[in-house]
């Protein structure tokens, strides 16, 4: 669906809110032209969606050969890597602020007004090409299974052992310190965030700091530095044991087993949205020669630098935690 209004909107003359179009965007790509941009926004949708029809249906009657299938793998890649480019840090801005902007709403007529700038068409483009995104990957594991002899839901080996790292004692191993480095580049965001609220210049010059209590942008730093604590210490939960049953204190829930979902989908989620949220503000800074990391700036730059780091690990860690709750598979029964 979206190659065809890519497509549409290319052979109408169109422009997509990409580019310099993009009016909200702050990405790398805000220095080129929208209008030549979307002829290769819409060349990359197209192949996606080939893509995607090709690793869903191959393999299915007859085998791939191993070249067709390291192509195939490749040029995913390539489809991927585009689609990386052209999702900036709008979107985790948005998860990072929404919940203190839904809980301060009500009583700040500016932040209700706000919510209408949330959905923006820029907005709405690059939440439709991490999807895309996310449904080709999704694809193309199936795809890469299957033309393995394993199960395409669960990924277990029909003719043969697992690999040893894939069984849970050693996803447990493995996990525990993806999940650690996961949950420490968060906390270090969030202590920055929380220092400047109390009035403490952590990497940041006092004169900013002060700027913030201002203007009310504290509220904003205090929303981020929390949704950054919380995050953090939720990511711990991928090894804890509170984070496969639920702890004492939960009333109605005390004893329960946690389902996998609840902490696989939103994990992956901010997993997908922290990479090119990194990478894009690592590309800015580096074409705008902003990555000064000097004593008064170092706060407000040097966590994105780890953006990407964080989003391997945390998505590392969700691996291994669905590794060691999968459970039996209801597709292939293994389990």
């Amino acid at each position: 669906m979206g190659a065809v209004v890519a497509l549409a909107v290319t052979l109408a003359g169109g422009t997509l809110p990409v580019g310099d179009a993009d009016a909200t965007g702050f990405s790398a790509l805000t220095a080129v032209r929208g209008a030549s941009l979307t002829p290769w926004v819409a060349v990359l949708a197209l192949t996606g969606a080939a893509l995607a029809a090709w690793t869903w249906r191959g393999g299915r009657s007859r085998p791939v050969a191993r070249g067709v299938r390291l192509a195939t793998c490749a040029a995913v890649g390539v489809v991927l890597a585009g689609a990386v480019a052209l999702v900036d840090a709008s979107i985790l801005a948005r998860l990072g602020y929404l919940p203190v902007t839904a809980i301060m709403a009500p009583f700040d007529p500016e932040l209700r007004a706000a919510f209408a700038e949330f959905l923006t068409p820029g907005v709405l483009l690059q939440l439709a090409v991490l999807v895309g995104a996310g449904l080709l990957a999704a694809s193309t594991t199936r795809f890469a299974r299957r033309a393995v002899g394993a199960c395409e839901s669960c990924g277990r080996r029909h003719d043969g052992p697992d690999p040893a790292w894939t069984t849970p004692a050693s996803a447990a191993r493995w996990g525990r310190v993806a999940a650690l480095v996961a949950a420490a580049i968060p906390l270090f965001y969030a202590v920055t965030r929380i220092a400047w609220v109390l009035g403490i210049p952590l990497g940041f010059s006092a004169d900013d700091v002060a700027a913030l209590a201002g203007d009310d942008a504290w509220i904003a730093a205090l929303g981020l530095g929390g949704f950054a604590l919380v995050g953090a210490v939720l990511t711990l939960g991928l090894f804890q044991h509170w984070g496969e049953v639920f702890p004492r204190w939960m009333l109605g829930l005390a004893g329960r087993r946690v389902p996998v979902n609840l902490a696989v989908v939103p994990a992956t989620i901010v997993a997908v949205a922290v990479l090119p949220a990194g990478l894009s503000l690592i590309a800015l800074g580096v074409s705008d020669s902003k990555l000064a990391l000097t004593a008064d700036s170092w706060g407000a730059v040097g966590p994105a630098l780890l953006w990407p780091l964080w989003s391997v690990a945390l998505g590392a860690a969700t691996y291994a935690y669905w590794l060691r709750r999968r459970g039996a598979c209801v597709v292939c029964g293994q389990g």
